[in-house]
């Protein structure tokens, strides 16, 4: 491979970005895909290892702690070894990281093979945006961040769909093998395309943060741990105030280890920059209505609907479609008139979106499901590229591998606490519903006598014995009754997610710049917009 000069005044041909913006989009999309597609098969695979449910939480949370600790490593990684070889080894280790999974024998293999997936996951995540960054001029990045936001978003979107059809059709350990063919394309289409570019290895060799990587990485798994075994253990148990503990303790500790540092895990500078930490608080809040609908919709139709897998994610699949349609003319769009209302309408959408849900029940037609979902999908791409070509040109070219670390580390801790959140408040509003609903029952007995009545006529119908026919009567009413309630405590989570939204992302929109920076010129320190 011939090395090409580094990004300067003179930009780099437009024929070898693109190159750079397709491979990268390809690696995107493999490594989305693989965080939504696994929820769809664990049932199967539950069954396939004799595991209980809280033996199989670990498919999807060993994933999810491996993928948070190696995001931060990647912005010294890329110092070391070059963005090019990086991101080469990491879709490798991807790669053989599906393989593994798709051949795992016990649970226990498979969370290891899970980890090993997640190391490579994690470091295409933090590169992607950084490859694209550096060979993209300010003017033109938000054109091609909509582009590359379509492996980010369209990745996690398809997997329920995908991976009910390959469940459904070729087993669970299909969901892992699609990844070989795409990995290896990729690995190849980049050893042919890729050069170091911008940012070649540096020279210096900084040394690695290791007393910041401890305590990040603490910091990371008690609070992931904590966030994700919450409603399992109980919010008050020994287990999860531990985690709470621990979870300071690394903070805190994080934070007086990389105050004094030059070379630090991550670069606290960074939030200097009034844009950049406005785009950081947009993206605490994006993540709710991003991961809190993929959480709640499947589950209320599945549960409560009565559809199946590869039903639940085809309802899915027209907002995903648009949402791949609209994601590059919002880049684009961007660098004409700036982030700061694209992002404010955008989270308007994002918090209509999950009010327009508040009237869903059972009974709901398809039609009810699909329309809140191509709001969703406007207001997603008008959240996501304008806020990372915002972010990006808001610090220098040399930190926008930091810049994604933060940024996908942040999308990635606040929708696991986002889902928690959500999750914790709807177990709650069902207990209270399932209290109103029995005690407006007993102050009528008419209302439960009539419908166990009705039930246990049903029953003997069916040739049911009497004694057995009252049991199912009462059973049926507890039923009905459950979910009665739980249709009310799924209303009641979409507002609150709705209300979240809105509350944490609009101000910091409102503060994002007004105008796209770098028109008519290509520079390597962007330029602040006030």
């Amino acid at each position: 491979m011939q090395d090409v000069p580094a990004l300067g005044p003179a930009p780099l041909p437009d024929g070898y970005r693109w190159q750079v913006l397709m491979v990268v989009m390809i690696a995107t999309l493999m490594a989305g895909l693989d965080s939504s597609i696994v929820n769809i098969a664990l049932p199967d695979m539950m069954a396939g290892f004799g595991s209980t449910v809280d033996g199989i939480e670990w498919v999807v949370t060993a994933y999810m702690l491996g993928y948070a600790v190696f995001i931060p490593m990647a912005a010294w990684f890329k110092a070391r070894f070059g963005s090019r070889r990086l991101f080469l080894v990491a879709v490798s280790v991807f790669t053989v990281g599906s393989l593994l999974c798709g051949l795992s024998v016990n649970l226990g293999t498979m969370v290891a093979a899970r980890v090993f997936q997640a190391s490579g996951g994690g470091f295409i995540t933090a590169l992607a945006m950084s490859m694209v960054a550096e060979v993209f001029p300010p003017a033109e990045r938000g054109k091609a961040i909509g582009l590359w936001a379509m492996g980010v978003i369209l990745g996690p979107a398809l997997g329920p769909t995908l991976g009910g059809y390959l469940t459904l059709h070729l087993g669970w350990r299909s969901i892992f093998l699609v990844n070989l063919p795409i990995g290896t394309l990729t690995v190849v289409l980049g050893l042919a395309m890729l050069r170091e570019g911008a940012a070649p290895p540096t020279t210096e060799r900084p040394p690695f943060d290791f007393w910041g990587f401890l305590f990040f990485s603490t910091f990371l798994v008690a609070l992931l741990l904590g966030l994700s075994k919450g409603e399992e253990e109980g919010w008050r148990s020994a287990y999860i105030l531990t985690c709470w503990i621990l979870a300071a303790v690394g903070f805190v500790g994080f934070l007086l280890a990389e105050i004094p540092q030059t070379h630090g895990l991550v670069d606290l500078g960074l939030f200097r920059s009034p844009v950049f930490s406005a785009c950081f608080l947009v993206t605490i809040g994006r993540p709710i209505g991003l991961f809190g609908a993929t959480f709640l919709l499947p589950m209320f139709m599945q549960n409560l609907m009565g559809r199946d897998e590869l039903q639940s994610g085809l309802l899915l699949l027209p907002g995903s479609l648009l949402l791949a349609l609209v994601m590059p003319a919002a880049g684009r769009l961007s660098d004409r008139v700036g982030p700061r209302w694209l992002v404010t309408v955008g989270a308007l959408g994002m918090g209509f979106f999950m009010l327009a849900y508040r009237g869903l029940d059972a009974s709901s037609g398809d039609w009810a499901i699909i329309w809140p979902q191509l709001i969703r999908a406007g207001a997603i791409a008008l959240m996501v590229a304008p806020v990372m070509t915002a972010a990006l040109n808001s610090v220098p070219t040399a930190k926008s591998a930091q810049v994604s670390s933060v940024l996908n580390l942040t999308q990635q801790v606040f929708g696991s606490l986002g889902i928690a959140v959500l999750a914790s408040f709807m177990d709650h509003r069902s207990h209270t519903h399932l209290g109103l609903l029995a005690g407006g029952m007993s102050q009528d007995p008419a209302v439960p006598l009539a419908h166990v009545r009705s039930a246990y006529w049903r029953a003997l119908q069916l040739g049911y014995a009497p004694a057995r026919a009252r049991l199912l009567a009462v059973s049926v009413m507890g039923r009905d009754l459950g979910r009665a309630a739980a249709v009310r405590a799924f209303d009641d989570t979409f507002v609150f997610g709705g209300l979240l939204v809105l509350a944490v992302s609009v101000v910091p929109a409102l503060l994002l710049p007004s105008r796209t920076v770098g028109h008519g010129a290509h520079h390597e320190e962007p330029i602040l917009a006030e």
